[in-house]
């Protein structure tokens, strides 16, 4: 099991999912996905399970987004990488009654900034021991609108486009990470098999397709 200490200056004062105040009235939210062996997901529960957890009472994109992606760090191919984050997208996009997700747009401009800058942004950076991913947006409480989302996937990881073992599934990883966008991690071990377990391990594909929670809770959210 992978558990160490977060070495991500930013990161390490923070609480996976806990909303932090960030002036004028916005408020941050910081998700951490760490990777966790197979075996400690038992006993095996299937996909039909119908949890699902929204974020901060129900918060959400008002218009279509759009993610701006530099894949240096990956040690993939730009354009697989491009397709790969559109199929992540669109497994989320078909269950909503209006265009959630803009297809991806490739920017090796682009960096991880732990402030906001106005840019959904997806990349590659150094995170800590055991960390996956992280997933950084802000919203409006009031409105309960979010406002940017930015996610980092660690260079501490090789990553794959096919489930290879021992690498990190990037279309598994990232169809949980896009699925943050209004829902929330879930951690009870019937909730194993969904998308938004929040957990995961080497050669893992089983988040690439939604499970019974997850597309009744991206339903419920974005269907009117």
């Amino acid at each position: 099991m992978l558990f160490l200490a977060l070495a991500f200056p930013v990161l390490a004062k923070e609480q996976p999912g806990k909303p932090e105040t960030t002036p004028p009235d916005l408020e941050k939210i910081t998700f951490i996905h760490y990777a966790k062996s197979a075996k400690n997901s038992k006993p095996v529960w299937d996909d039909t399970v119908d949890k699902f957890k929204f974020i901060a009472g129900g918060i959400r994109w008002a218009d279509t987004m759009t993610y701006e992606v530099n894949p240096y760090g990956s040690y993939l191919n730009e354009n697989e990488v491009i397709a790969t984050l559109s199929e992540s997208l669109e497994t989320w996009d078909i269950e909503t009654s209006f265009e959630l997700f803009a297809t991806p747009e490739l920017d090796d401009s682009v960096s991880f900034n732990e402030n906001r800058d106005y840019t959904n942004t997806v990349t590659w950076g150094s995170l800590g021991s055991g960390i996956i991913a992280v997933n950084q947006f802000w919203y409006n409480p009031a409105l309960k609108i979010i406002v940017e989302s930015d996610v980092v996937f660690s260079t501490g990881f090789t990553w794959s486009l096919a489930g290879e073992s021992g690498k990190m599934d990037l279309q598994n990883i990232a169809t949980h990470e896009f699925g943050h966008n209004g829902l929330s991690d879930l951690y009870m071990p019937p909730s194993t098999a969904l998308t938004m377990y929040g957990y995961s391990g080497y050669g893992e594909i089983d988040k690439q397709t939604l499970g019974t929670g997850d597309w009744l809770g991206i339903q419920e959210l974005y269907n009117e």
